[in-house]
């Protein structure tokens, strides 16, 4: 199964939060974005998906993996 990289942004008045998650579609993607305002508490200002991936700070993420029963990704927090 391919999932795809997602960045979400939250605004939290003083300061944004950002959020990076993998999901294999629409439905996956909108489940994850709905837990992650449960957990921060407020609404999710920005959703970008980035199937090519994108560099942060020397790491590279990548756009897209491969995902076994055996290795799920976890969420990162950025």
């Amino acid at each position: 199964m391919i999932k795809t990289l997602y960045l979400a942004t939250f605004d939290v008045g003083y300061t944004h939060i950002l959020r990076v998650f993998y999901a294999a579609d629409e439905a996956e993607k909108e489940q994850k974005k709905s837990d992650l305002e449960k957990e921060i508490n407020t609404v999710c200002k920005s959703l970008e998906h980035y199937p090519n991936g994108f560099r942060l700070v020397m790491s590279t993420l990548p756009g897209m993996i491969e995902v076994t029963e055996e290795l799920q990704p976890r969420t990162l927090e950025v």
